[in-house]
């Protein structure tokens, strides 16, 4: 027995051996655990210490500015103030937040302690009238000051939580995943728990860029409620340009319209289209394109968005958003020690146009009600739209020996849209760009390329003759006529014609010949030469950048549909009908515009521009043409706006009664004019109000005007279009005359040129 004793262990020596294992094992673990803290874990948890010792912020950027071509500012950052609100006062959790610590306060903390959840959401009851009350009194008192209005201060707040809402959605939905792939199953780990963004803890813009009388104001109401409301310093876009006064001769008007002295036009919005606006706050896709903070990594873009951010929306802000935009800077504290850290913000870029911002509002002036040529007048001969109806018009002015975009102007305006009946936006649809964006038929305006093209071809030369004998196909006179060929014409015909003549006169028929003699392949390749079909985006964007929608393609038969017109036996007629400019053809003013300037330039192409310095390359090698084709061709456009046979050269009062169209002598210009059949109207045809199915207006044609304007060579090449207007010459013919009025008056031709 002591034997056992002595070579055995006590209960006590065992207990002491458990008790050391037990101590081996816990510090292995926690060797282990410190292991994978400082190894394996230690970055991650390092930055987080080291963040929460530090307190960053932000510091605003602001938008560069948009400049003419002379460089006089468009669009410009000014300081200002926006008024911003705590999210919990948006959302009216504010007032629950207040009644809790008003009602742990009046119970105090032990007795608090000690309540059921029961009884503290009675303590609670008690508060919370009286908390919501005083939440309410806040916003009345907000609405008084802001002068805005209860319905557009609701409708912001209401803005504000639905953004807000979806983003913490999408936010706790990428956390949950996160959560379930680190943790397998709840038993393996903590519970998911949705923790607060940080927009729910921030404060809100609703009430940006108010006066100084206002952000005074609200200074003051935010001294008494510093949990609610922040005024900030902030900057606001403007535009100063925006409002001109343009002053017109009326001698130079149509009769008429026309009168003795200057008339003074106020002209608001003025290149609206062309440059955009910037709207605040920021929608869901500009925080997932650009987001201030990754939701994955937590890297900031400092040129990233916040809900509170402005973004550029069409035209130039739109366009080159990220050029504009600058990045904001950022202030970090140390709250251990106190130091700061500055990162500077970079201010946007500028950019600087092509437009002449005094010949934009030239042009929008000679558009603008007042002058009455945007309405339908009885020297028109228009018989199925009222007189006195406003039409739709766009026009583009562009330098042939840069190709800049030197004018671009579309109504009705964006601006305009404010003034217009909900009946009226339907009808007129004040936010498109016509001048860049909708595609029509081009009609005869197009006989000047297809002239090119079938020189370039072999298929005619300057002095070829064709015939007219008012229908192309024998023995089927009623179809592909020339437009004489009518019975109100005695069924005229123009006999035999040369380029030139034809060019002047218009004569569908020897456009026919050629659009037949080229065939439906020669001539879609040719008419895509000089634009047709294809994206001219023109610098509205930065090169490499493509936004849908800035700048409209329009049409022409492709490859498969070509090959289904040949297996239908209709290539041949599609060949015919594009050369007179109907069909499957279509295209922008912006698109004319820059083929005559091609025409102009003898074949070689210059992808215009909006943006000084931004050039793209021409697709492809140019096709110089022959130096013979092209003076036949300028002829041609000259006599068609000069001799009495022309079709953009007078207009028509009465039997023998005739007014010249253009009155700019010395200046020359060349035109060509165009009447192409257009889409039935929509319109209110029986005044109720309401647009109702079937309500239209048919027959009716688009009004073209298309040429070119110099002191004895062209200089600049100029679209004219008018939506259902009717003839090219008598609709679209006098506004062109003004129009080179402008270039005139604002020394982009002739006398004025010194003095610019």
């Amino acid at each position: 027995m002591q034997t056992s004793r002595r070579n055995g262990l006590t209960m006590f020596q065992r207990r002491v051996l458990v008790l050391a294992c037990c101590v081996v094992m816990v510090n292995l673990v926690l060797v282990v655990q410190l292991l994978r803290l400082t190894l394996i874990e230690g970055e991650r948890h390092g930055l987080v210490a080291e963040s929460r010792l530090q307190e960053q912020s932000w510091l605003p950027t602001w938008r560069g500015s948009i400049k003419d071509r002379d460089g006089t500012e468009l669009a410009r950052d000014e300081p200002a103030y926006d008024v911003a609100f705590a999210y919990d006062a948006i959302t009216g959790a504010w007032a629950r937040d207040r009644a809790v610590r008003a009602s742990r306060r009046a119970a105090g903390s032990t007795a608090w302690a000690a309540a059921s959840p029961r009884q503290r959401e009675v303590l609670i009851s008690r508060e919370l009238e009286s908390s919501r009350g005083e939440l309410e009194a806040f916003w009345t008192t907000v609405n008084g000051l802001s002068r805005v209005g209860q319905p557009v201060l609701d409708e912001r707040r209401n803005d504000v939580l639905a953004k807000v809402q979806h983003m913490s959605a999408v936010v706790w939905d990428h956390q949950r995943r996160r959560h379930e792939s680190r943790y397998s199953s709840e038993e393996n780990g903590p519970a998911f728990r949705q923790r607060p963004i940080a927009e729910q803890e921030a404060y809100h813009v609703l009430l940006p860029a108010v006066d100084d009388e206002v952000a005074i104001a609200f200074k003051s109401f935010e001294v008494e409620h510093p949990d609610l409301v922040q005024v900030r310093h902030s900057r606001h876009r403007v535009h100063p340009e925006s409002r001109r006064r343009v002053e017109l001769d009326r001698s130079t008007f149509p009769r008429g319209l026309h009168g003795q002295g200057m008339m003074t036009i106020p002209v608001e919005g003025v290149g609206d289209h062309l440059l955009g606006r910037v709207r605040r706050p920021a929608w869901e896709e500009d925080v997932t394109r650009r987001p201030f903070r990754n939701s994955v990594t937590g890297v900031v873009d400092l040129g990233g968005y916040l809900l509170d951010d402005e973004v550029g929306v069409g035209g130039f802000e739109g366009g080159w958003e990220d050029h504009l935009r600058g990045t904001r800077g950022s202030v970090l504290r140390r709250r251990d020690t106190g130091e700061e850290t500055r990162t500077l913000h970079q201010p946007g870029l500028d950019l600087q146009a092509t437009i002449d911002i005094d010949l934009q509002a030239r042009i929008e002036a000679v558009l603008s009600d007042s002058t009455g040529l945007l309405h339908v007048q009885p020297w028109h001969g228009t018989t199925r739209l009222n007189t006195g109806r406003p039409l739709n018009a766009a026009v583009v002015v562009l330098e042939i020996e840069t190709g800049e975009v030197v004018a671009s102007v579309s109504v009705p305006t964006r601006s305009s849209a404010e003034a217009m009946s909900e009946l009226e936006q339907q009808v007129r649809q004040p936010w498109v760009d016509r001048a860049l964006e909708a595609v029509y038929p081009p009609g005869s305006i197009i006989k000047p390329l297809v002239l090119m093209a079938a020189h370039a071809e072999g298929a005619c030369d300057s002095g070829t003759t064709i015939s007219c004998a008012g229908h192309h196909f024998p023995d089927q006179a009623g179809i592909a006529r020339c437009w004489i060929f009518r019975a109100r014409n005695n069924h005229a015909v123009h006999g035999p014609l040369q380029p030139a003549e034809a060019l002047a006169r218009s004569c569908n028929c020897f456009f026919y010949e050629l659009g037949d003699r080229l065939g439906l392949e020669r001539i879609v390749s040719w008419l895509r030469y000089f634009g047709l079909g294809r994206r001219l985006d023109a610098g509205l964007v930065p090169l490499g950048v493509h936004v849908e929608g800035v700048a409209g393609r329009g049409h022409l038969p492709d490859d498969v549909q070509q090959a289904e017109l040949r297996m239908r036996g209709e290539d041949r007629f599609e060949s015919i009908m594009l050369a007179i400019g109907q069909g499957g053809v279509s295209w922008t003013p912006l698109q004319a515009a820059n083929a005559y300037a091609i025409l102009a330039r003898g074949g070689r192409r210059l992808p215009p521009t909006f943006v000084r310095g931004l050039r793209s390359s021409p697709p492809g090698p140019d096709a110089m043409f022959d130096p013979a084709i092209v003076d036949t061709m300028l002829e041609g456009l000259e006599s068609a706006v000069t001799d009495s046979w022309g079709t953009g050269s007078r207009l028509k009062y009465g039997p023998g009664d005739y007014e010249p169209i253009f009155n700019v002598q010395p200046l020359r210009v060349w035109g060509k004019t165009g009447t192409a059949q257009a889409p039935p109207l929509v319109t209110d045809v029986n005044g109720d109000g309401v647009l109702e199915p079937g309500e239209r207006i048919e027959d009716l044609h688009h009004a073209w005007f298309v040429g070119l304007a110099g002191e004895s060579d062209p200089r600049y090449a100029l679209a004219v279009f008018v939506e259902h207007g009717g003839s090219g010459g008598r609709v679209a013919g006098p506004i062109a005359n003004q129009v080179i009025h402008a270039l005139r008056d604002t020394g982009h031709l002739a006398g004025g040129e010194a003095a610019r």
